[in-house]
């Protein structure tokens, strides 16, 4: 599981580019779950809304919340640690922290790697 910042949050105020995602690193290192991976990215697609993360994992989906400051540090780790344990990755499936609910921004299922007859949402293509 990858916690992924967006390292140019918030894009538009050239000033403070970048602060966002150095204080929710360092609110992270701080808090008791350190050990969390994390990983920051020039952009997740935010834009305007500054404060971007976006959860993701081999095989589930990528959820992308936005609004976020470093202040939500706990609710951003409990929501990777949620996510991490779903099947899928989907909110749905996994409890999405009360704070943090109305802040999704994005869901983006994995695609099916594999091609041929055995998978019918690329079988058409062939």
């Amino acid at each position: 599981m990858t916690l992924l910042i967006c390292r140019t949050c918030p894009r538009y105020e050239s000033r403070s580019s970048g602060t966002f995602s150095a204080g929710l690193r360092r609110a992270i290192a701080e808090s008791a779950a350190a050990g969390a991976q994390t990983r920051t990215v020039f952009c997740l697609g935010g834009c305007p809304d500054s404060g971007n993360v976006a959860l993701d994992a081999p095989g589930k989906a990528r959820v992308r919340i936005s609004g976020l400051t470093p202040d939500d540090a706990p609710s951003v780790l409990e929501a990777s640690a949620a996510h991490q344990a779903s099947a899928t990755g989907l909110p749905g499936e996994w409890p999405v922290p009360e704070s943090l609910a109305g802040r999704i921004t994005s869901v983006s299922p994995k695609r099916d790697a594999r091609v041929g007859p055995a998978n019918p949402r690329v079988a058409h293509l062939l």
